[in-house]
Protein backbone atom coordinates (compact mmCIF):
# COMPACT_ATOMS: atom_id res chain seq x y z
CA UNK A 1 0.00 0.00 0.00
CA UNK A 2 2.82 2.45 0.59
CA UNK A 3 4.57 2.00 -2.58
CA UNK A 4 1.22 2.43 -4.35
CA UNK A 5 0.56 5.34 -2.49
CA UNK A 6 4.42 7.09 -3.40
CA UNK A 7 3.24 5.96 -7.40
CA UNK A 8 0.26 8.07 -7.18
CA UNK A 9 1.96 10.57 -5.38
CA UNK A 10 4.24 11.09 -7.95
CA UNK A 11 2.13 10.03 -10.86
CA UNK A 12 -0.14 12.93 -9.75
CA UNK A 13 2.48 15.69 -9.35
CA UNK A 14 3.53 14.15 -13.51
CA UNK A 15 0.43 14.84 -14.28
CA UNK A 16 0.60 18.42 -12.62
CA UNK A 17 3.42 19.27 -14.03
CA UNK A 18 2.19 19.11 -17.56
CA UNK A 19 -1.25 20.55 -17.00
CA UNK A 20 -2.74 24.05 -17.23
CA UNK A 21 -2.80 26.31 -14.75
CA UNK A 22 -5.89 27.17 -14.85
CA UNK A 23 -6.86 23.57 -13.90
CA UNK A 24 -4.60 23.13 -11.31
CA UNK A 25 -5.86 26.82 -9.83
CA UNK A 26 -9.45 25.25 -10.14
CA UNK A 27 -8.64 22.11 -8.66
CA UNK A 28 -6.65 24.05 -5.34
CA UNK A 29 -10.18 25.81 -4.71
CA UNK A 30 -11.56 22.14 -4.09
CA UNK A 31 -11.14 21.30 -0.46
CA UNK A 32 -11.45 17.89 -0.55
CA UNK A 33 -8.93 17.34 -3.66
CA UNK A 34 -6.92 19.37 -1.80
CA UNK A 35 -7.50 17.22 1.06
CA UNK A 36 -7.32 13.95 -0.44
CA UNK A 37 -3.99 14.91 -2.16
CA UNK A 38 -2.54 15.98 1.83
CA UNK A 39 -3.64 12.63 3.02
CA UNK A 40 -1.50 10.56 0.24
CA UNK A 41 1.75 13.01 0.33
CA UNK A 42 1.61 12.49 4.59
CA UNK A 43 1.14 8.84 3.91
CA UNK A 44 3.53 8.55 1.31
CA UNK A 45 6.50 9.29 3.21
CA UNK A 46 7.99 11.07 0.40
CA UNK A 47 11.29 13.50 1.10
CA UNK A 48 12.63 16.32 -0.09
CA UNK A 49 16.48 16.39 0.42
CA UNK A 50 19.40 18.07 -1.28
CA UNK A 51 19.74 18.43 -4.82
CA UNK A 52 21.85 15.60 -6.35
CA UNK A 53 24.76 16.63 -8.25
CA UNK A 54 23.84 16.81 -10.99
CA UNK A 55 20.68 19.45 -10.12
CA UNK A 56 23.14 21.41 -8.40
CA UNK A 57 25.72 21.70 -11.34
CA UNK A 58 22.81 22.20 -13.87
CA UNK A 59 20.52 24.61 -11.39
CA UNK A 60 24.23 26.52 -10.48
CA UNK A 61 24.49 27.20 -14.44
CA UNK A 62 21.58 28.48 -15.05
CA UNK A 63 22.43 30.60 -11.79
CA UNK A 64 25.50 32.12 -13.09
CA UNK A 65 23.44 33.03 -16.64
CA UNK A 66 20.73 35.14 -15.06
CA UNK A 67 22.99 36.57 -12.97
CA UNK A 68 25.35 37.57 -16.11
CA UNK A 69 22.19 38.82 -17.37
CA UNK A 70 21.51 40.93 -14.08
CA UNK A 71 24.73 42.54 -14.25
CA UNK A 72 24.49 43.35 -17.67
CA UNK A 73 21.89 45.79 -16.71
CA UNK A 74 23.29 47.10 -14.02
CA UNK A 75 26.51 47.89 -14.85
CA UNK A 76 26.33 51.38 -17.14
CA UNK A 77 28.58 51.82 -20.53
CA UNK A 78 31.69 53.10 -19.82
CA UNK A 79 30.89 56.64 -21.07
CA UNK A 80 28.40 57.04 -18.78
CA UNK A 81 30.53 56.07 -15.45
CA UNK A 82 29.32 57.95 -11.96
CA UNK A 83 30.81 61.05 -11.07
CA UNK A 84 31.42 62.06 -7.70
CA UNK A 85 31.84 58.41 -6.65
CA UNK A 86 33.85 57.85 -4.04
CA UNK A 87 36.83 55.30 -5.12
CA UNK A 88 37.06 51.88 -3.82
CA UNK A 89 40.37 50.31 -2.42
CA UNK A 90 41.28 46.72 -2.20
CA UNK A 91 42.75 44.89 0.70
CA UNK A 92 44.59 41.63 -0.23
CA UNK A 93 45.32 39.64 2.77
CA UNK A 94 48.01 37.00 2.50
CA UNK A 95 48.34 35.55 5.65
CA UNK A 96 51.07 32.43 4.03
CA UNK A 97 52.75 33.49 0.86
CA UNK A 98 51.53 31.28 -2.09
CA UNK A 99 52.77 32.09 -4.98
CA UNK A 100 50.18 30.57 -7.54
CA UNK A 101 47.16 31.79 -5.55
CA UNK A 102 48.33 35.06 -5.15
CA UNK A 103 48.43 35.23 -8.73
CA UNK A 104 44.78 34.05 -9.27
CA UNK A 105 43.87 37.07 -7.05
CA UNK A 106 46.25 39.40 -8.91
CA UNK A 107 44.88 38.44 -12.32
CA UNK A 108 41.19 39.02 -11.38
CA UNK A 109 41.97 42.86 -10.01
CA UNK A 110 43.92 43.34 -13.09
CA UNK A 111 41.50 42.06 -15.26
CA UNK A 112 38.27 44.89 -13.59
CA UNK A 113 36.43 46.63 -16.14
CA UNK A 114 36.60 49.48 -13.29
CA UNK A 115 40.47 49.81 -11.95
CA UNK A 116 40.54 49.80 -8.03
CA UNK A 117 41.95 53.17 -6.82
CA UNK A 118 44.93 51.54 -5.34
CA UNK A 119 45.76 48.23 -4.11
CA UNK A 120 46.87 47.32 -0.61
CA UNK A 121 48.81 43.75 0.47
CA UNK A 122 48.56 42.90 3.96
CA UNK A 123 51.26 40.38 4.21
CA UNK A 124 52.21 37.85 6.95
CA UNK A 125 55.54 36.74 5.66
CA UNK A 126 58.95 37.10 5.63
CA UNK A 127 59.44 36.50 2.02
CA UNK A 128 59.18 39.65 0.67
CA UNK A 129 61.14 39.52 -1.94
CA UNK A 130 59.17 36.70 -3.63
CA UNK A 131 56.23 38.27 -2.63
CA UNK A 132 57.17 41.69 -4.60
CA UNK A 133 58.45 40.26 -7.39
CA UNK A 134 54.98 38.64 -8.03
CA UNK A 135 52.83 41.67 -7.07
CA UNK A 136 55.28 43.71 -9.75
CA UNK A 137 54.44 41.56 -12.11
CA UNK A 138 50.76 40.76 -11.82
CA UNK A 139 49.94 44.06 -11.20
CA UNK A 140 49.94 47.59 -13.65
CA UNK A 141 49.31 49.75 -10.44
CA UNK A 142 50.61 51.06 -7.52
CA UNK A 143 50.63 48.76 -4.52
CA UNK A 144 51.33 49.04 -1.12
CA UNK A 145 52.98 46.65 1.14
CA UNK A 146 51.78 46.07 4.89
CA UNK A 147 52.49 44.23 7.65
CA UNK A 148 49.62 45.77 10.08
CA UNK A 149 46.61 47.68 9.55
CA UNK A 150 48.64 50.50 11.56
CA UNK A 151 50.54 50.88 8.47
CA UNK A 152 47.45 51.80 6.06
CA UNK A 153 48.29 55.84 5.05
CA UNK A 154 45.38 58.09 6.70
CA UNK A 155 44.06 58.91 3.63
CA UNK A 156 43.56 55.14 2.61
CA UNK A 157 42.53 54.56 6.28
CA UNK A 158 39.17 56.09 5.37
CA UNK A 159 38.01 55.39 2.00
CA UNK A 160 36.18 52.68 1.01
CA UNK A 161 37.58 49.40 0.98
CA UNK A 162 37.08 45.53 -0.46
CA UNK A 163 38.53 42.77 1.81
CA UNK A 164 39.43 39.61 0.07
CA UNK A 165 42.28 36.58 0.77
CA UNK A 166 44.86 35.38 -1.27
CA UNK A 167 43.62 33.18 -3.49
CA UNK A 168 40.18 34.55 -4.06
CA UNK A 169 38.89 35.58 -7.33
CA UNK A 170 36.68 38.53 -8.00
CA UNK A 171 33.91 38.92 -10.58
CA UNK A 172 35.11 41.42 -13.45
CA UNK A 173 32.66 43.97 -12.72
CA UNK A 174 33.28 44.06 -8.80
CA UNK A 175 34.53 47.33 -8.80
CA UNK A 176 32.29 49.00 -10.85
CA UNK A 177 29.12 47.35 -9.28
CA UNK A 178 30.02 48.01 -5.90
CA UNK A 179 29.01 52.37 -6.13
CA UNK A 180 25.71 51.12 -7.42
CA UNK A 181 24.94 48.08 -5.01
CA UNK A 182 25.90 49.99 -1.69
CA UNK A 183 23.75 52.26 -0.31
CA UNK A 184 25.34 55.61 1.19
CA UNK A 185 24.10 54.77 4.83
CA UNK A 186 26.00 51.73 4.41
CA UNK A 187 29.16 50.78 7.15
CA UNK A 188 29.95 47.23 5.84
CA UNK A 189 28.59 44.81 3.05
CA UNK A 190 28.80 41.26 2.04
CA UNK A 191 28.97 39.31 -0.88
CA UNK A 192 27.46 35.65 -2.14
CA UNK A 193 30.58 33.50 -3.07
CA UNK A 194 30.98 29.98 -4.48
CA UNK A 195 34.17 27.37 -5.05
CA UNK A 196 36.55 27.45 -7.87
CA UNK A 197 38.74 24.62 -8.51
CA UNK A 198 42.01 24.61 -9.80
CA UNK A 199 40.37 24.55 -13.71
CA UNK A 200 38.60 27.44 -13.03
CA UNK A 201 35.23 25.44 -12.72
CA UNK A 202 32.87 27.13 -10.08
CA UNK A 203 30.32 24.96 -8.07
CA UNK A 204 28.93 25.00 -4.57
CA UNK A 205 27.47 28.50 -3.94
CA UNK A 206 27.17 29.99 -0.85
CA UNK A 207 23.99 31.71 -0.95
CA UNK A 208 23.52 33.50 2.42
CA UNK A 209 21.37 35.18 4.39
CA UNK A 210 21.21 38.71 5.22
CA UNK A 211 22.57 39.90 8.79
CA UNK A 212 22.82 36.98 10.53
CA UNK A 213 25.17 37.63 13.63
CA UNK A 214 24.32 34.87 15.77
CA UNK A 215 25.31 32.53 12.36
CA UNK A 216 28.36 34.76 12.27
CA UNK A 217 29.57 33.70 15.91
CA UNK A 218 28.37 30.35 15.52
CA UNK A 219 29.75 29.52 12.10
CA UNK A 220 31.31 32.28 10.46
CA UNK A 221 29.23 32.08 7.66
CA UNK A 222 30.91 35.23 5.95
CA UNK A 223 34.63 35.06 6.00
CA UNK A 224 35.61 36.90 2.72
CA UNK A 225 34.26 39.43 0.38
CA UNK A 226 33.64 42.21 2.28
CA UNK A 227 33.37 45.69 1.70
CA UNK A 228 33.65 48.89 4.66
CA UNK A 229 32.93 52.12 4.50
CA UNK A 230 36.57 52.77 5.99
CA UNK A 231 39.11 50.67 6.68
CA UNK A 232 39.64 51.95 9.94
CA UNK A 233 36.67 50.06 11.08
CA UNK A 234 38.34 47.00 10.96
CA UNK A 235 41.63 48.31 12.79
CA UNK A 236 38.61 49.54 15.59
CA UNK A 237 37.37 46.22 16.07
CA UNK A 238 40.54 43.47 15.86
CA UNK A 239 43.30 46.11 16.76
CA UNK A 240 46.30 47.85 15.73
CA UNK A 241 48.43 44.91 16.52
CA UNK A 242 46.42 42.19 15.69
CA UNK A 243 48.36 39.44 13.54
CA UNK A 244 47.09 38.36 10.67
CA UNK A 245 45.33 34.89 10.06
CA UNK A 246 42.81 33.19 7.66
CA UNK A 247 39.71 33.95 9.82
CA UNK A 248 40.35 37.35 10.47
CA UNK A 249 37.66 38.84 8.48
CA UNK A 250 34.96 36.40 9.82
CA UNK A 251 36.34 37.61 13.12
CA UNK A 252 36.29 41.20 12.49
CA UNK A 253 32.69 40.36 12.03
CA UNK A 254 32.28 38.46 14.90
CA UNK A 255 33.27 41.85 16.88
CA UNK A 256 31.20 43.95 15.33
CA UNK A 257 28.34 42.38 17.40
CA UNK A 258 30.39 41.44 20.40
CA UNK A 259 31.80 44.68 21.11
CA UNK A 260 28.21 46.33 20.46
CA UNK A 261 28.50 48.91 17.49
CA UNK A 262 25.85 49.88 15.54
CA UNK A 263 26.89 49.38 12.19
CA UNK A 264 24.72 48.83 9.33
CA UNK A 265 25.81 45.80 7.26
CA UNK A 266 23.99 44.89 4.31
CA UNK A 267 23.72 41.82 1.56
CA UNK A 268 24.46 41.81 -1.71
CA UNK A 269 23.04 39.02 -3.05
CA UNK A 270 25.31 37.98 -5.87
CA UNK A 271 28.40 35.72 -6.25
CA UNK A 272 31.07 38.03 -6.90
CA UNK A 273 33.95 36.25 -4.88
CA UNK A 274 34.92 32.70 -5.80
CA UNK A 275 37.30 31.20 -3.26
CA UNK A 276 40.00 28.24 -3.35
CA UNK A 277 38.84 24.84 -3.15
CA UNK A 278 41.11 24.16 -0.24
CA UNK A 279 40.56 26.88 1.97
CA UNK A 280 40.50 26.26 5.68
CA UNK A 281 37.63 26.26 7.79
CA UNK A 282 36.45 28.85 9.80
CA UNK A 283 39.03 28.78 13.20
CA UNK A 284 36.06 28.12 15.60
CA UNK A 285 38.93 27.97 18.55
CA UNK A 286 41.28 31.41 17.75
CA UNK A 287 42.03 32.87 20.51
CA UNK A 288 40.90 36.22 19.43
CA UNK A 289 37.14 34.61 19.67
CA UNK A 290 37.48 33.01 22.54
CA UNK A 291 38.48 35.60 24.56
CA UNK A 292 35.69 38.17 22.73
CA UNK A 293 33.27 35.40 23.83
CA UNK A 294 34.58 34.68 27.54
CA UNK A 295 32.22 37.48 29.29
CA UNK A 296 29.10 36.20 27.97
CA UNK A 297 29.44 33.06 26.80
CA UNK A 298 31.18 29.30 26.93
CA UNK A 299 32.80 27.04 24.39
CA UNK A 300 31.54 24.20 24.58
CA UNK A 301 34.09 21.44 23.29
CA UNK A 302 32.74 19.28 20.13
CA UNK A 303 33.37 17.96 16.77
CA UNK A 304 30.96 19.53 14.92
CA UNK A 305 32.24 22.39 12.15
CA UNK A 306 30.44 24.84 13.80
CA UNK A 307 30.92 26.83 17.53
CA UNK A 308 28.83 25.42 20.26
CA UNK A 309 28.00 28.27 22.78
CA UNK A 310 26.52 28.12 25.90
CA UNK A 311 25.24 31.46 26.79
CA UNK A 312 25.70 32.27 30.62
CA UNK A 313 22.63 32.98 32.92
CA UNK A 314 22.29 35.82 34.35
CA UNK A 315 19.59 34.98 36.56
CA UNK A 316 17.53 31.65 36.33
CA UNK A 317 13.89 32.66 35.99
CA UNK A 318 10.77 30.30 36.51
CA UNK A 319 9.80 29.27 33.14
CA UNK A 320 5.87 28.51 32.74
CA UNK A 321 5.52 25.28 30.30
CA UNK A 322 2.64 25.76 28.84
CA UNK A 323 1.04 22.15 27.15
CA UNK A 324 -2.81 22.52 26.02
CA UNK A 325 -4.43 18.77 25.60
CA UNK A 326 -7.69 16.71 25.12
CA UNK A 327 -7.56 13.32 25.60
CA UNK A 328 -3.64 11.88 24.61
CA UNK A 329 -2.64 10.74 27.89
CA UNK A 330 0.15 8.68 26.19
CA UNK A 331 1.66 11.66 24.38
CA UNK A 332 0.97 13.73 27.30
CA UNK A 333 2.54 11.31 29.72
CA UNK A 334 5.52 11.10 27.38
CA UNK A 335 6.15 14.93 27.33
CA UNK A 336 5.45 15.62 30.76
CA UNK A 337 7.38 12.34 32.32
CA UNK A 338 10.38 13.06 29.85
CA UNK A 339 10.57 16.81 30.93
CA UNK A 340 10.60 15.59 34.39
CA UNK A 341 13.20 13.24 34.32
CA UNK A 342 15.31 14.61 31.86
CA UNK A 343 15.55 18.18 32.12
CA UNK A 344 18.66 19.85 34.11
CA UNK A 345 17.12 23.23 34.08
CA UNK A 346 14.90 23.22 37.95
CA UNK A 347 12.93 26.27 37.81
CA UNK A 348 9.66 25.80 36.23
CA UNK A 349 6.29 24.57 36.48
CA UNK A 350 4.34 23.03 33.90
CA UNK A 351 0.61 23.94 33.00
CA UNK A 352 -1.35 21.66 31.72
CA UNK A 353 -4.14 23.19 29.72
CA UNK A 354 -7.20 20.63 29.90
CA UNK A 355 -9.37 21.34 26.68
CA UNK A 356 -12.32 19.47 27.18
CA UNK A 357 -10.94 16.00 27.66
CA UNK A 358 -13.67 13.15 27.78
CA UNK A 359 -11.32 10.25 28.24
CA UNK A 360 -12.34 9.11 31.83
CA UNK A 361 -8.68 7.01 32.40
CA UNK A 362 -6.83 10.51 30.73
CA UNK A 363 -9.48 12.64 33.23
CA UNK A 364 -8.35 10.60 36.22
CA UNK A 365 -4.43 11.01 35.18
CA UNK A 366 -4.94 14.53 35.19
CA UNK A 367 -6.31 14.47 38.33
CA UNK A 368 -3.01 12.44 39.98
CA UNK A 369 -0.43 14.75 37.39
CA UNK A 370 -2.47 18.14 39.68
CA UNK A 371 -1.10 17.29 42.85
CA UNK A 372 2.50 16.80 41.60
CA UNK A 373 4.28 20.24 43.11
CA UNK A 374 5.65 21.35 39.70
CA UNK A 375 2.29 21.15 37.64
CA UNK A 376 -1.26 22.60 37.62
CA UNK A 377 -4.22 21.25 35.32
CA UNK A 378 -6.04 24.13 34.42
CA UNK A 379 -9.80 23.21 32.46
CA UNK A 380 -10.55 25.35 28.98
CA UNK A 381 -13.65 24.18 28.06
CA UNK A 382 -14.52 26.04 24.95
CA UNK A 383 -13.97 25.00 21.71
CA UNK A 384 -10.00 24.29 19.90
CA UNK A 385 -8.55 27.60 19.30
CA UNK A 386 -4.63 26.95 20.22
CA UNK A 387 -4.16 30.82 20.16
CA UNK A 388 -7.02 31.20 22.78
CA UNK A 389 -5.52 28.31 24.62
CA UNK A 390 -2.33 29.62 24.82
CA UNK A 391 -3.54 33.34 25.76
CA UNK A 392 -5.54 31.52 28.64
CA UNK A 393 -3.11 29.43 29.70
CA UNK A 394 -0.37 32.85 29.79
CA UNK A 395 -2.62 34.78 31.76
CA UNK A 396 -2.60 31.88 34.59
CA UNK A 397 1.22 31.53 34.58
CA UNK A 398 3.54 32.50 37.12
CA UNK A 399 6.77 32.72 34.99
CA UNK A 400 8.80 35.06 33.76
CA UNK A 401 9.56 33.07 30.70
CA UNK A 402 6.75 31.45 28.75
CA UNK A 403 7.56 27.87 27.17
CA UNK A 404 5.12 27.12 24.32
CA UNK A 405 4.67 23.08 24.31
CA UNK A 406 3.45 20.81 22.21
CA UNK A 407 1.32 17.96 24.17
CA UNK A 408 3.47 15.37 21.52
CA UNK A 409 6.97 16.68 22.43
CA UNK A 410 9.83 14.71 24.25
CA UNK A 411 12.69 16.00 25.73
CA UNK A 412 16.09 14.24 24.08
CA UNK A 413 18.51 16.52 25.30
CA UNK A 414 18.60 16.96 29.23
CA UNK A 415 20.04 21.05 29.09
CA UNK A 416 17.00 21.81 25.98
CA UNK A 417 15.96 24.31 28.73
CA UNK A 418 18.81 25.96 30.12
CA UNK A 419 20.32 26.32 26.62
CA UNK A 420 16.73 28.47 24.91
CA UNK A 421 16.65 30.28 28.25
CA UNK A 422 20.10 31.37 27.87
CA UNK A 423 19.37 32.88 24.65
CA UNK A 424 15.31 34.24 25.48
CA UNK A 425 17.24 36.02 28.17
CA UNK A 426 19.31 38.17 25.84
CA UNK A 427 18.25 41.83 25.53
CA UNK A 428 18.22 41.40 21.50
CA UNK A 429 16.74 37.84 21.16
CA UNK A 430 12.74 37.83 21.01
CA UNK A 431 11.19 34.10 20.34
CA UNK A 432 13.44 31.10 20.64
CA UNK A 433 13.37 27.57 19.31
CA UNK A 434 14.33 24.26 19.23
CA UNK A 435 15.15 21.70 16.89
CA UNK A 436 12.68 18.83 16.89
CA UNK A 437 12.88 15.66 15.54
CA UNK A 438 10.44 13.15 13.98
CA UNK A 439 10.14 9.77 15.49
CA UNK A 440 12.37 8.20 13.10
CA UNK A 441 15.07 11.12 13.77
CA UNK A 442 14.44 13.30 10.68
CA UNK A 443 14.29 16.84 11.12
CA UNK A 444 10.41 18.28 11.89
CA UNK A 445 11.69 21.83 12.66
CA UNK A 446 15.01 23.83 12.34
CA UNK A 447 13.77 27.33 11.91
CA UNK A 448 10.94 28.83 9.85
CA UNK A 449 11.42 30.09 6.45
CA UNK A 450 9.06 32.47 5.35
CA UNK A 451 8.10 32.20 1.08
CA UNK A 452 7.85 28.68 1.52
CA UNK A 453 4.51 27.47 -0.34
CA UNK A 454 3.07 30.85 -0.27
CA UNK A 455 3.24 31.10 3.57
CA UNK A 456 5.88 29.61 5.68
CA UNK A 457 7.78 26.52 5.54
CA UNK A 458 10.41 24.13 7.82
CA UNK A 459 13.88 24.64 6.88
CA UNK A 460 15.94 21.12 6.49
CA UNK A 461 12.59 19.52 6.87
CA UNK A 462 12.55 15.69 6.79
CA UNK A 463 16.92 16.07 6.59
CA UNK A 464 18.55 13.36 9.00
CA UNK A 465 18.96 14.27 12.05
CA UNK A 466 22.82 14.11 12.01
CA UNK A 467 23.28 16.46 9.06
CA UNK A 468 25.17 19.55 9.11
CA UNK A 469 22.71 21.47 6.99
CA UNK A 470 23.34 24.17 3.76
CA UNK A 471 26.42 26.25 5.25
CA UNK A 472 25.63 24.13 8.60
CA UNK A 473 23.08 25.71 9.53
CA UNK A 474 21.17 22.81 10.79
CA UNK A 475 24.00 22.72 13.66
CA UNK A 476 24.69 25.97 14.29
CA UNK A 477 22.35 28.35 16.68
CA UNK A 478 21.29 31.50 14.13
CA UNK A 479 18.60 33.51 13.65
CA UNK A 480 15.44 33.20 11.99
CA UNK A 481 12.43 35.34 11.15
CA UNK A 482 10.33 33.08 12.69
CA UNK A 483 10.59 29.22 14.62
CA UNK A 484 7.57 27.19 15.82
CA UNK A 485 5.26 26.97 18.79
CA UNK A 486 5.61 23.58 19.04
CA UNK A 487 8.20 24.17 21.31
CA UNK A 488 9.02 27.91 21.79
CA UNK A 489 10.40 30.03 24.64
CA UNK A 490 9.43 34.08 24.87
CA UNK A 491 9.71 36.69 27.62
CA UNK A 492 6.63 36.80 29.40
CA UNK A 493 6.74 40.93 28.68
CA UNK A 494 7.38 40.24 24.84
CA UNK A 495 4.67 38.24 24.80
CA UNK A 496 2.21 40.46 25.68
CA UNK A 497 3.97 43.45 24.35
CA UNK A 498 2.56 42.04 21.17
CA UNK A 499 -1.12 40.80 22.18
CA UNK A 500 -0.05 37.06 22.59
CA UNK A 501 -1.11 35.33 19.67
CA UNK A 502 -3.87 35.68 17.32
CA UNK A 503 -6.94 34.04 18.69
CA UNK A 504 -9.30 36.15 16.02
CA UNK A 505 -7.95 35.07 12.56
CA UNK A 506 -5.18 32.42 13.66
CA UNK A 507 -7.08 30.32 15.72
CA UNK A 508 -4.99 26.96 14.40
CA UNK A 509 -2.34 27.60 12.00
CA UNK A 510 0.55 30.19 11.35
CA UNK A 511 -0.27 31.94 14.98
CA UNK A 512 3.11 31.08 15.90
CA UNK A 513 5.19 32.78 12.58
CA UNK A 514 2.82 35.91 13.27
CA UNK A 515 3.71 36.28 16.75
CA UNK A 516 7.52 35.89 15.89
CA UNK A 517 6.88 38.55 13.17
CA UNK A 518 5.45 40.75 15.64
CA UNK A 519 8.43 40.54 18.38
CA UNK A 520 10.46 41.59 15.00
CA UNK A 521 9.05 44.47 14.98
CA UNK A 522 10.03 45.15 18.84
CA UNK A 523 13.52 45.12 17.71
CA UNK A 524 14.62 41.31 18.81
CA UNK A 525 15.31 39.05 16.64
CA UNK A 526 14.59 35.13 16.91
CA UNK A 527 16.98 32.41 17.33
CA UNK A 528 16.75 28.68 16.59
CA UNK A 529 18.63 26.90 19.37
CA UNK A 530 20.80 23.86 17.45
CA UNK A 531 21.68 22.85 21.08
CA UNK A 532 17.40 21.60 22.12
CA UNK A 533 17.03 18.73 20.63
CA UNK A 534 13.83 17.05 21.05
CA UNK A 535 10.84 14.98 19.64
CA UNK A 536 8.20 16.30 17.85
CA UNK A 537 5.58 13.68 17.09
CA UNK A 538 3.64 15.88 14.65
CA UNK A 539 -0.02 16.37 15.00
CA UNK A 540 -0.67 13.02 16.14
CA UNK A 541 -3.10 14.33 18.41
CA UNK A 542 -5.05 17.23 15.94
CA UNK A 543 -4.02 15.23 12.60
CA UNK A 544 -3.00 16.73 9.19
CA UNK A 545 -5.24 19.40 7.23
CA UNK A 546 -6.94 16.20 5.49
CA UNK A 547 -10.49 17.27 5.89
CA UNK A 548 -12.23 19.75 3.43
CA UNK A 549 -13.49 22.39 7.01
CA UNK A 550 -9.52 21.90 7.66
CA UNK A 551 -8.42 23.24 4.08
CA UNK A 552 -10.98 26.08 4.03
CA UNK A 553 -9.52 27.02 7.59
CA UNK A 554 -6.10 26.64 6.91
CA UNK A 555 -6.86 28.72 3.19
CA UNK A 556 -7.91 31.50 5.14
CA UNK A 557 -5.54 31.64 7.42
CA UNK A 558 -2.92 31.47 5.00
CA UNK A 559 -4.49 34.33 3.25
CA UNK A 560 -4.68 36.12 6.61
CA UNK A 561 -0.57 35.91 6.81
CA UNK A 562 -0.10 36.44 3.15
CA UNK A 563 -1.80 39.83 3.72
CA UNK A 564 0.12 41.48 6.49
CA UNK A 565 3.25 39.94 6.13
CA UNK A 566 3.64 40.16 2.51
CA UNK A 567 6.91 41.84 2.86
CA UNK A 568 8.71 39.21 4.61
CA UNK A 569 7.05 36.79 2.67
CA UNK A 570 8.35 38.50 -0.11
CA UNK A 571 11.92 38.71 1.00
CA UNK A 572 12.96 36.59 4.01
CA UNK A 573 15.77 38.22 5.43
CA UNK A 574 17.08 34.89 6.84
CA UNK A 575 17.32 33.28 3.63
CA UNK A 576 18.21 34.21 0.22
CA UNK A 577 16.25 35.35 -3.49
CA UNK A 578 18.29 32.65 -5.13
CA UNK A 579 16.86 29.83 -3.08
CA UNK A 580 14.01 27.63 -3.97
CA UNK A 581 10.62 28.43 -2.18
CA UNK A 582 9.22 25.41 -3.72
CA UNK A 583 11.10 22.58 -1.46
CA UNK A 584 12.49 22.98 2.07
CA UNK A 585 15.76 21.70 1.31
CA UNK A 586 17.93 25.19 0.30
CA UNK A 587 17.94 24.42 -3.32
CA UNK A 588 18.48 26.97 -6.24
CA UNK A 589 15.77 28.13 -7.55
CA UNK A 590 14.53 27.73 -11.34
CA UNK A 591 16.05 30.74 -13.23
CA UNK A 592 14.15 32.14 -17.03
CA UNK A 593 16.04 34.29 -18.68
CA UNK A 594 13.43 36.81 -20.38
CA UNK A 595 14.27 37.95 -23.97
Amino acid sequence: MQIVRKLLVKLTKSVMSVTPKAWVLWAKNHPKLVAAYSRNLHKSGLLYQLQTMEELTRSYTAYQQYQQHQITELVPSPESLWDNVTPNNVLICVPSFDAEALKTTLTSIAEQHTAFANVLVWCDTQDTVALMAVLSQHLDCDFSLITALSEVPYDMAHQPCFMLFSGDVVAPFLCTLLPKLITPATHIAYVDSDVCDSAGSRSFPDFKPDWNPDLQLTAGYVSSGVWVDKLSRVEAHVGQSCRLTPFLISQFLCLCYVNGNEERIEHIPLVLVSRPENVAPFNLAAPLLADAYRPFADIIASNLPTLTLRWKLPSSPLVSIIIPTKNAMELVKACIDSILQKTTYSNYEILLINNGSDDIDCINYFVELDKHPKIRVIDYDKAFNYSAINNFAAKHANGDVLALVNNDIEVISPDWLRDMVSHVLRDDIGCVGAKLLFSDDRIQHAGVVMGYGGGAGHAHKYFPADHFGYMNRLVASHNYSAVTAACLLITTADFWAVGGLNEQDLAIAFNDVDLCLKVLQLGRRNLYCAEAVLYHHESVSRGHEDTPEKVLRFKGELSYLQTHWQHVIAADPAYNPNLTLRRENFGIKDFFISD
